[in-house]
């Protein structure tokens, strides 16, 4: 029996499957994998203390044990917006990358440049917390689940205004006409 969230394009955006065995994809039993769910922690990482970074935002992956943060630094400059962004993976091993966002192209980018970019959306003032940033890890999120494997990486490139036609699209065949243009503002910031 499948069991399926909205979706389009003959795949599910949300979505799981039970089978007579009670195996998943990844061959260990849904049971086991929610109770592993449930046990699973990650740490929320904030600025380090001394460096003159602001913290803009941060999250965490439970589901991977991954956390991530997006911050100012020092020299900051609104002409030229620079950020440093933090990947932590379950491990505590960390990332650290700089952003130029005037070099992001989302049709092209892998997650960290995406939150970088939505980062600098929401401090300019072009949009809301809400209408950028949280935009953003909602669609990584929906593509973790539509992968199957749980997360993908934040390193791996794709075509984030595909990813947010395909939510605003299903949005829109299930009736949302609020969701809908929620995702159709966010797809506008996304296509300069």
């Amino acid at each position: 029996m499948s069991v399926n969230g909205i979706g389009t394009a003959g795949y599910p955006v949300m979505g799981y499957e039970m089978r007579k065995t009670g195996k998943n994809v990844t061959g260990g039993s849904f049971a086991e994998q929610a109770a592993e769910a449930a046990r699973a922690t990650a740490t929320l990482h904030g600025a380090d203390e001394g460096s003159g970074d602001i913290t803009i935002f941060s999250g965490a992956e439970v589901v991977s044990g991954s956390s991530y943060s997006v911050y100012k630094t020092p020299d900051y400059d609104p002409e030229n917006p620079i950020y440093k962004v933090k990947i932590w993976d379950k491990s505590g091993n960390v990332t650290e990358r700089m952003v130029d966002v005037s070099k992001v192209d989302p049709k092209n980018c892998d997650t960290v440049e995406m939150y970088a970019y939505t980062a600098n959306l929401k401090e300019s003032g072009k949009g809301s917390f809400e209408d950028t940033v949280l935009k953003a890890v909602v669609a990584k999120s929906v593509k973790d689940a539509e992968s199957r494997s749980g997360t993908w990486s934040f390193l791996e490139k794709f075509d984030w205004t595909k990813i947010v036609n395909d939510l605003m699209e299903s949005s829109y065949h299930y009736g949302d006409l609020k969701g809908y243009m929620e995702w159709k503002k966010f797809l506008g910031f996304l296509e300069k």
